[in-house]
């Protein structure tokens, strides 16, 4: 960890003055497949990544197969978003990996955990959580407004269960929480409540340059579209690649439909 770091926060000084010349409107933590694992043995768990950088046990990202000391950790994530000025949207798991997941008859306690994780950013600093925070140098809650429950998680017939379990839970304890799920709700109306839906997309060029224009006749009323991750990919050799101009002008055209329909 550098010693000589912005405002003491353990980023690098060069690093946060470029993020700041970017001035991202939000900062997505901890990602997606990321919060899952491919196993849940591996998932992310905000309550090991708070305390001192050098006793955090760290874990393996097995789904991009590395290890991380975590040195990056939810604190310092909502230090981030604060000193960028982004909206900070917490991405937490609902008990659902790529090849495994908690029986419902069993997902309190992990109920339970992402409430605490809540109470850590919001809560008062006379609260449980809200002291640790505060133990750490930030007795003023932090401005956490979106929770996503899930990554991807969409396409398994058990995602609804777990879902409303989160949700009934945080807008119980915070309705001032916009929940993001991850279902799409752009052609069919989703079969649960949600403030905004993630949309991802992962294709060729040609696909991005395309469909610039597939939000202008989505509904104008229900769930917000959140496009959290996009990017020009090669499916097949030959499609246009990624990395290049032409992946680059096909993202800029997509951004392009994003901008219009805000």
């Amino acid at each position: 960890m550098p010693s000589d770091t912005h405002k003491g926060h353990g980023f690098r000084k060069e690093l946060i003055s470029m993020l700041l010349d970017l001035r991202p409107r939000f900062l997505r933590f901890p990602g997606g497949c990321f919060v899952e694992g491919e196993w849940l043995i591996n998932a992310f768990r905000w309550k090991e990544i708070i305390g001192p950088w050098e006793q955090r046990p760290g874990h393996f990202g097995d789904v991009w197969h590395y290890w991380t000391d975590d040195g990056l950790g939810y604190y310092e994530f909502l230090q981030l978003a604060e000193d960028l000025d982004a909206t900070p949207i917490w991405v937490v798991n609902i008990g659902i990996s790529h090849h495994d997941k908690i029986n419902i008859s069993d997902i309190a306690p992990l109920v339970e955990d992402i409430l605490d994780s809540l109470e850590f950013a919001k809560g008062s600093a006379e609260s449980k959580w809200g002291s640790v925070r505060a133990s750490m140098g930030h007795p003023e809650p932090f401005l956490v407004k979106y929770v996503a429950l899930g990554n991807e998680d969409c396409v398994f017939s058990f995602y609804r269960e777990h879902y409303l379990e989160f949700y009934t839970a945080i807008k119980e304890a915070y309705p001032d929480i916009q929940i993001i799920s991850n279902c799409v709700g752009s052609r069919v109306r989703l079969d649960h409540p949600a403030d905004l839906y993630d949309f991802h997309i992962y294709k060729n060029s040609t696909w991005v340059f395309l469909n610039k224009t597939m939000f202008d006749n989505v509904p104008r009323t229900g769930p917000k579209v959140f496009v959290s991750e996009y990017a020009v990919v090669e499916e097949k050799p030959g499609d246009g690649g990624n990395g290049n101009l032409v992946a680059s002008l096909a993202e800029a055209a997509f951004l392009t439909g994003l901008e219009k329909n805000r």
